[in-house]
């Protein structure tokens, strides 16, 4: 799927094998959970997002910012 993607998150976060996403999606439909989110840095970016919804904004404007660095 990120074959032709071109540099993205994944070079900053990194990206999860499918066995990876499909263990924890059978996992998270196993146990009735209405909120699946297998990447590990995913449910720490929700936990901030909720937290404080203007600090994680400016996270997600940094990352963009190092994107467009690493393409440059």
């Amino acid at each position: 799927m990120l074959h032709n993607a071109g540099l993205g998150a994944e070079r900053v976060d990194g990206i999860i094998s499918t066995d990876e996403l499909a263990t924890a999606a059978l996992a998270g439909l196993a146990a009735e959970k209405f909120l699946i989110l297998p990447h590990p840095r995913v449910a720490s970016y929700m936990t901030r997002k909720v937290a404080d919804y203007d600090r994680w904004l400016g996270g997600m404007r940094r990352m963009r910012r190092e994107l467009s660095n690493l393409k440059s």
